[in-house]
């Protein structure tokens, strides 16, 4: 089977993680262009100690900047998340009504790590600090864990979570050193430098600091452009890696070796033994980001203008000890359905297994209907659900049961999601009886006997994978055939492999096609923006010759390369030893191969990958289902 022409080590640039790598792009592309210029003009050019942002900011037009006259928050106006409709969460901000948008939240690091538990739906002062915990989704040097607590790793920025095309100011009066495109890492991003301006700590002493916005949709300013504080520089979006609309805002100090800068590099990471994610959990570099950034949204609101309202700051309430209860997480609107699983933990094989999951309102009432539908996931290989998407006509009283069929011995995960947010789980164990073995787990899921309903004309309850199929159809990432079948068993194109990958991780498919110069594609296929983006990030190239195949089947190395290249997961590139006896250390696949045994992505067990066997469209599914239930429930693999 013909590989990819881009399919050997070379792209192991692209699992890079992203953000560092970008860095050290830049770097390396600044440095590289510093010493071309300081060739160029000879002594008429100092490189000082101040970094290359300086260096950048002394070639750039100079330009008059006006004094320092305090800062202005980054955003001014923001959704009261909590007041929200379902429906409203994903619009635009110029979609939404005045009244949805509220002013830009104080950032209170106290009530950020506040325990949801512990906040009252409908109490003013809670729900206030549930909107601040939703705005600044990752705090000051925290973590990807989202638990809101600062120094709790190296994440040296604050995650803003806005809409998109929200209007992004610039705090202070400065001049714009650096407009950026790229189509990952930070992604379209620009960096404002702000001279003689209060430091952090002692508004008696100057400094110059830089700050920096990223992910951005578009920018409304060019490299060598004075701002002024709270003008608008840029309007928000999810380029680069990120899954949803956010800004990455950050600043760094005058000593930064680069903007926006980032405290641990691709080699640090490797020596330590982590994955980016992990890396960044760990507090690797936590030192560096100390030393070369700054608190952002304590320093604008150190300065803030008269003019700037802030919403008042409320008092980092004392957390009380969360109750026994399963924890929930935060609903998507102030009067919306709040779910919780019933705690009974322990099972032994032979009892009916069964879990009754509970929805009141915020006043803890119970409630007879809720917008759209909630969705049952399950990790652990323990057995399948009788149900997994529950509509409100499917509670009575307030209550539905759904049970576990086929159940088998192990621990597993049952978790609610509402709108895409884990709202409730509850950990469970399967326990063999004194008289009883334990069954080995089979290699292949079984047929199981099941009066679940048909999803395709021949997919039914006792379908393998028939729950990841299932979620597949709801989600609208892998549909099936005119004549309403999905055909479990057959073999998948490059195309439709690309295009369940693309739409399942939600990234943004790229309208402009014109580079695309295939002798095999027509220029009007519907697969031609899928190319177009894999081909853009790296995802997916053609074949020697001008040739794209795409209806040429896909391997099992080939595929996870595909899907998880097109996710927004960070794979390590060190293997130590053979993943599995077909496939070695050193081949190009190998990366994608152990990321999966890890993850217990592959849904057929044993000591054999076969990179090279054809793979069926139910393994696609179910490969693709274990990937987004990690990703959403934030488990460290498939059975965890």
């Amino acid at each position: 089977m013909a590989q990819d022409t881009h399919g050997g080590k070379e792209d192991l640039l692209l699992d890079t993680p992203i953000h560092q790598f970008e860095a050290e792009k830049q770097h390396r592309h600044l440095a590289a262009w510093a010493g071309l210029l300081v060739f160029a003009l000879g002594a008429f050019v100092t490189v000082g100690t101040g970094g290359m942002g300086n260096f950048l900011a002394s070639v750039l037009p100079t330009k008059p900047v006006p004094a320092f006259d305090g800062t202005a928050l980054p955003v001014e106006k923001a959704p009261n998340w909590v007041k929200l409709r379902s429906e409203e969460y994903k619009y635009a901000y110029e979609q939404l009504a005045s009244d949805k948008l509220t002013d830009f939240p104080q950032y209170v690091p106290g009530n950020l790590d506040r325990d949801v538990a512990t906040l009252k739906w409908g109490n003013p002062s809670d729900d206030a600090i549930r909107n601040q915990k939703i705005t600044y989704s990752v705090p000051y040097m925290g973590s990807y864990r989202l638990n809101g607590k600062e120094y709790d790793g190296s994440h040296l920025a604050i995650d803003l979570k806005v809409p998109n095309n929200t209007p992004v100011r610039s705090i202070a009066n400065g001049i714009v050193v650096k407009v950026a495109t790229p189509s990952s890492g930070f992604g379209m991003h620009l960096v404002v430098e702000h001279r003689d301006v209060p430091s952090f700590d002692n508004a008696a002493v100057k400094t110059t600091y830089y700050s920096s916005y990223s992910h951005l949709g578009s920018i409304l300013v060019a490299e060598g452009d004075v701002v002024l504080r709270g003008q608008n520089i840029a309007l928000s979006g999810h380029s680069g890696f990120a899954t949803t609309p956010h800004i990455h805002f950050q600043i760094d100090k005058n000593d930064a070796p680069w903007h926006p800068f980032w405290p641990f590099t691709f080699q640090d990471q490797s020596a330590a033994g982590l994955d980016f994610v992990g890396a960044l959990n760990a507090g690797l570099g936590k030192e560096k980001a100390i030393a070369n950034t700054i608190n952002p949204m304590l320093y604008v609101q150190q300065y803030l203008t008269s003019s700037e309202v802030v919403t008042p700051s409320l008092p980092a309430a004392p957390v009380e000890p969360a109750p026994a209860p399963t924890p929930v997480a935060t609903p998507t609107a102030s009067n919306g359905p709040v779910f919780s699983l019933a705690e009974k933990t322990s099972f032994q094989l032979g009892d009916e297994v069964s879990f009754t999951v509970n929805v009141k309102d915020s006043n803890g009432n119970i409630m007879s209907s809720f917008e759209n539908s909630a969705l049952l996931l399950l990790s652990g290989d323990v057995g399948t659900l009788s149900q997994i998407n529950l509509a409100s006509s499917d509670f009575s009283d307030g209550k539905f049961t759904v049970k576990l069929l086929a159940p088998r011995v192990g621990h597993g995960v049952i978790s609610v999601f509402y709108h895409d947010v884990s709202v409730a789980h509850l950990a469970f164990d399967i326990a063999t009886p004194v008289a009883v073995s334990a069954p080995t787990p089979p290699s292949v899921p079984k047929p199981i006997a099941s009066n679940k309903p048909k999803i395709f004309a021949d997919v039914g309850g006792s379908t393998p994978y028939y729950d990841a199929i299932e979620f597949m159809k709801q989600k609208s990432v892998f549909g099936g055939y005119s004549d309403g079948t999905f055909r479990p068993d057959q073999v998948i194109s490059r195309v439709e492999v690309l295009k369940v990958a693309l739409k399942s991780s939600n990234r943004p498919l790229l309208q402009t096609t014109g580079t695309l110069s295939y002798s095999d594609i027509d220029a009007s296929a519907w697969y031609v923006p899928y190319i177009a983006t894999a081909q853009q990030n790296g995802i997916m190239q053609g074949y020697v010759g001008g040739y794209f195949r795409p209806n040429q089947n896909v391997t099992r190395a080939e595929f996870l390369k595909i899907l998880l290249l097109s996710s927004p997961v960070s794979i390590d590139p060190t293997v130590a030893i053979d993943p599995f006896t077909d496939v070695k250390k050193d081949d190009w696949y190998a990366v994608f191969a152990q990321f999966a045994k890890t993850k217990n992505l592959l849904p057929k067990s044993g000591t054999e990958f076969k990179p090279n066997e054809e793979i069926t469209r139910g393994e696609v599914a179910e490969i693709i289902y274990r990937l987004m239930v990690i990703l959403q429930s934030g488990a460290g693999s498939y059975l965890a």
